[in-house]
């Protein structure tokens, strides 16, 4: 089964174990600018969204990034993992606000 899951990309993992990815998220609620800078992302239709994010891994892969990060971000591209990433970290800029 897992020979099959590789050939056409099914992992059973989910995006919250990838260690990166989570702390990709911890970032972004910690640095306004990454959060903004996601936010922003995030919230564009899903064609414009993946575009913009494979621009950026095309850029962070230029400036050397860590292949771990730069694998969270193109986590991104799915749009189930981006709009709950969306609702993260809009949820936490609402519980800052308040």
């Amino acid at each position: 089964m897992r020979v099959f899951d590789k050939i056409f990309g099914f992992s059973t993992k989910s995006v919250g174990d990838n260690e990166a990815f989570v702390k990709l998220i911890q970032v972004a609620k910690e640095d306004s600018n990454i959060h903004k800078t996601l936010v922003s992302i995030l919230s564009m239709d899903p064609f414009q969204r993946k575009s913009a994010i494979g621009s950026l891994i095309e850029d962070m892969q230029l400036k050397g990034a860590p292949k771990k990060f730069v694998a969270a971000i193109a986590n991104l591209k799915d749009d189930k993992v981006a709009d709950r990433a969306l609702e993260i970290l809009l949820d936490e800029s609402e519980n800052t606000n308040t």
